[in-house]
């Protein structure tokens, strides 16, 4: 599907020769294994801007926002904050850790359970994310992408990484936030 990913967008086709990141750090840094079809798209391709609206995050990335390790970091403590309140140190906690949520769990996903993770792989100009739904014992290949839209609102597309972003480019998903970013002609801006 990283291939299908590379066409609809423009771009040539995925180079496997082409060196790569220092995955096993990268993947001990986040303490996950990431998904085949985003290592594939990333290698090929590196960090870049999809329609001037999604940025995808690499290792390594030029900036501290396009850095998947660093962008996580940031991720992460946004998405802290939604799920314990105002009023919760906000200090490296799993998000799979429920006795840190918010009596109620207001603003975490009704999907979302005890022990599941999110990893992102990207976020908007608008300041929303784009993460891994990361559940135990399911493989990285099949982690469905989940959009985070900057206030409460929580989209789930159910199909991995470059399924969802050909879905969202081609009209397939529809998105209520994303979709009137994405109308094309699409491009991938390094």
């Amino acid at each position: 599907m990283a291939e299908v990913l590379a066409r609809t967008l423009g771009l040539p086709a995925l180079d496997v020769t082409r060196g790569g990141a220092d995955w096993p750090a990268v993947e001990a840094a986040l303490g996950v294994t990431l998904p085949n079809d985003y290592r594939r798209f990333v290698g090929a391709h590196g960090a870049g801007r999809i329609d001037n609206h999604i940025t995808v995050c690499v290792p390594g990335g030029p900036h501290d926002r396009t850095d998947l390790v660093r962008h996580n970091v940031w991720a992460q403590e946004c998405v802290r904050l939604d799920f314990a309140g105002l009023d919760n140190d906000l200090d490296g906690w799993h998000l799979g850790d429920a006795s840190q949520w918010e009596p109620g769990r207001a603003d975490v996903p009704p999907w979302f359970e005890p022990g599941d993770n999110l990893v992102s792989w990207g976020f908007t100009g608008n300041g929303d994310f784009l993460f891994w739904h990361v559940k135990p014992g399911v493989a990285a290949d099949d982690w469905p992408v989940v959009f985070k839209e900057e206030g409460p609102y929580w989209e789930q597309y159910g199909v991995s990484f470059s399924a969802a972003l050909v879905g969202l480019l081609t009209g397939e998903i529809r998105s209520r936030y994303l979709s009137r970013w994405l109308a094309g002609p699409h491009s991938y801006q390094r």
